[in-house]
């Protein structure tokens, strides 16, 4: 009986404490800043991760641009999304998920004669145009960024892919951070460094990376009903892909298509 009591006491307190924060929750919306994925699309081709979807990101009136971003078989960080998709669209199927050098890397043009992008062209192109934000995906290693991209973490936004990754860009100083909710620990970090992270050491998870599937899970709403975030969404090519009520929760959005003004829309069913 003693046992059942205590449990039943545990239960209470901690649905107390999610209601404590539930009260808490912020109605407020802020900025949407749109995103283009991978570059954004070009010529009707997406996820280019190419030069010339760069500087189209760029003439189309993008201030965040997105490149997925891997290592070659030599070290160097280059834009590229996967390479088995990158081997198979170049010829070289054959090499599966085998990276190639740099200068193989190089060598091959895109499918539509686009041409790939290494880090160092990516930070060359951010630093002369001091108005503009990168976003990076698939690496998340502060040390690794730092490396290659020294200057701009003020205008970075980088997608975690694990908690203490979360935490180190944070503490260094980069201008934007969300912990992509792909990641191995969904189920420890977003509960402990979300919802409760009163109890734990550690920054807060202020903004959580999600694909729109993400609005089919349980786990979301419940995250959602309980905790204060900012969620960066990805990709949405459609408004109609995005439920009403996640609106205001959005800071961030991906998209191959979208125009960048589509975030004064977006602001105007928030307010009606």
């Amino acid at each position: 009986m003693r046992g059942f009591m205590k449990k039943t006491k545990i239960i209470f307190l901690i649905i107390f404490m999610l209601t404590l924060v539930a009260c808490t929750k912020s109605n407020e919306c802020g900025s949407i800043n749109i995103i283009a994925h991978a570059g954004g699309a070009i010529d009707g081709v997406s996820m280019t991760n190419s030069r010339e979807a760069l500087f189209a990101a760029r003439d189309k009136g993008y201030k965040f641009i997105e490149f997925d971003l891997l290592f070659t078989a030599d070290s160097m960080l280059v834009a590229c999304h996967s390479w088995e998709e990158y081997n198979a669209a170049t010829g070289a199927s054959e090499k599966g998920n085998v990276a190639p050098t740099l200068e193989e890397f190089l060598a091959r043009p895109l499918p539509g004669g686009f041409t790939p992008l290494t880090a160092t062209e990516i930070n060359d192109f951010f630093l002369s145009h001091d108005s503009l934000y990168l976003v990076t995906d698939k690496v998340s290693d502060a040390k690794v960024l730092n490396k290659f991209f020294p200057l701009l973490k003020k205008r970075m936004m980088v997608e975690a892919f694990n908690y203490k990754d979360y935490t180190e860009l944070l503490q260094q100083g980069y201008a934007h951070v969300a912990y992509s909710c792909m990641a191995t620990d969904i189920d420890s970090a977003p509960i402990k460094h979300l919802v409760f992270h009163w109890l734990f050491p550690g920054e807060k998870i202020k903004c959580v990376a999600l694909h729109t599937s993400a609005f089919d899970y349980t786990y979301l709403k419940i995250l959602r009903a309980v905790a204060d975030f900012k969620i960066a969404l990805f990709t949405v090519n459609k408004l109609d892909e995005i439920p009403e009520e996640y609106i205001k929760d959005i800071s961030f959005l991906y998209t191959d298509s979208l125009p960048p003004t589509v975030a004064k829309r977006l602001k105007e069913c928030i307010i009606k």
